[in-house]
């Protein structure tokens, strides 16, 4: 029975040091109204052995006997309840184990959508051609993204991004504004914009925008600069090719205004241009208080000219005399304007009629000068005839409306004395 015993009792400790240590061990981790139960009745049955332990020792042969018996059950209960904590604990490290397994499964997930996220921005990047960097000035660190080098033509391979790389590949006449704009960004903590050229192959290569915001922490210091570069190469290109066509469209429109206002024959203002010209001019000499002259010319037995030497050989001779006359005037606000048919008008602001009839006499004698042969002219030659007429606004600031009809009846007269020579009609109150 000795070692019946010893054997029982070895057991019984081991029993009671397991039980102990499931017991601490659940106190601590166990959730709330859990395993309550066991952790009150081990120590009971423990008791209770012990008790039975203690009364077998002091009891007769039956009893030892039977007090024995309840210990060792006492302890076979003991030896159940502290399987079952085991059995909880294990399956409490298995929902651990699991817990991290779901972890890690997380955890490689967010990563896979990282990087998807990281693989879109850098195709969004790509298609939208924008970079984005990060200066540190602390340790003066410039972080580039793929499309960065991209942009300047770089291999991404074997280069190390720097503020001084960056400005190496700006176009020199930028560089200053480049240099300026990061300065003061750094300075005072601000954003900042700017467009420069930019170099591939020491050749510029297109623009880009920058565009920077300040990183600031807690005690508002700058940690770092953040920004994005845009290469607007083709939006500079649009807008080149539509200043381009602007020009080509304003050039367009000057020539076709210069056709509506020409004469496709003799290259002179028309009618149209010299009614606009002298409202605006007799305005202005109304203001100004000055006088302006108007000269009608006529090309004397024009129409005997056509019918001996045919329309085509009259408007060669049209276009001679045309040029003619237009040598004449030398000022810039002088207009010279074919009327209609053969007729031809001379307008000369701040000209009064003396000087009218000085310009009128010399155009007689610059087309007389041309010496184009006419075999219905009496003088042989091509000729003209002159009404030259003045107004001066100090004395009929209205007479402006009878100018053309005073010229008109000027020419008349220079008809009537013979042709080939200049008449003139003064328009005054």
């Amino acid at each position: 029975m000795y070692w019946l015993r010893l054997v029982s009792d070895s057991i019984a400790l081991l029993a009671v040091m397991v039980t102990l240590f499931a017991w601490v061990t659940s106190m601590r981790r166990r959730r709330a109204g859990r395993l309550s139960w066991q952790m009150w009745v081990l120590p009971a049955l423990m008791m209770a052995a012990a008790l039975f332990f203690g009364a077998a020792d002091a009891s007769h042969s039956l009893a030892h006997v039977l007090l024995t018996l309840f210990g060792r059950l006492m302890i076979l209960a003991s030896a159940c309840l502290v399987w079952l904590l085991l059995r909880q604990f294990t399956g409490r490290a298995a929902s651990g184990a699991g817990s991290l397994a779901q972890a890690q499964s997380s955890l490689d997930l967010a990563t896979a959508e990282v990087a998807e996220l990281r693989n879109l921005l850098r195709l969004a990047e790509k298609i939208a051609r924008v970079g984005h960097w990060r200066y540190t000035p602390s340790d003066k660190n410039l972080t580039w993204s793929e499309e960065m080098f991209t942009i300047f033509g770089l291999s991404i391979v074997g280069i190390k991004p720097s503020l001084d790389q960056f400005l190496e590949r700006v176009v020199p006449g930028d560089r200053a504004l480049a240099v300026a704009a990061f300065e003061t960004a750094l300075h005072d903590a601000s954003p900042f914009e700017f467009t420069a050229r930019i170099l591939q192959d020491g050749e510029p290569a297109g623009y880009v925008t920058v565009r920077g915001i300040p990183e600031i922490d807690d005690t508002g210091t700058l940690t770092a600069l953040f920004g994005v570069l845009v290469d607007i190469t083709a939006q500079k290109q649009i807008e080149e090719d539509l200043k381009a066509a602007h020009k080509a469209s304003e050039m367009a429109n000057k020539a076709l205004d210069a056709l509506a206002r020409h004469d496709a024959l003799t290259r002179l203002a028309n009618r149209r241009h010299f009614d606009e010209t002298i409202v605006l001019e007799s305005k202005r000499m109304a203001r100004e208080m000055s006088p302006m002259g108007l000269i009608m010319i006529d090309l004397d037995y024009f129409k005997s000219f056509n019918d001996h030497y045919g329309h085509p050989m009259g408007d060669h001779c049209l276009r001679d005399v045309a040029s003619a006359i237009a040598a004449v005037p030398q000022r810039p606000a002088d207009l010279v304007a074919r009327y209609g048919g053969e007729e031809i008008v001379v307008l000369l602001p701040n000209t009064d009629l003396t000087g009218t009839e000085t310009v009128a006499q010399l155009i007689v004698d610059a087309v007389r000068a041309l010496r184009i042969p006419h075999f219905g002219n009496p003088e042989g030659i091509v000729t003209i005839s002159c009404g030259a007429a003045a107004f001066e606004p100090a004395k009929d600031p209205y007479a402006v409306v009878k100018l053309v009809e005073r010229a008109d009846e000027a020419l008349y007269n220079a008809k009537r004395a013979g042709r080939n020579r200049a008449a003139s009609h003064a328009v005054a109150a």
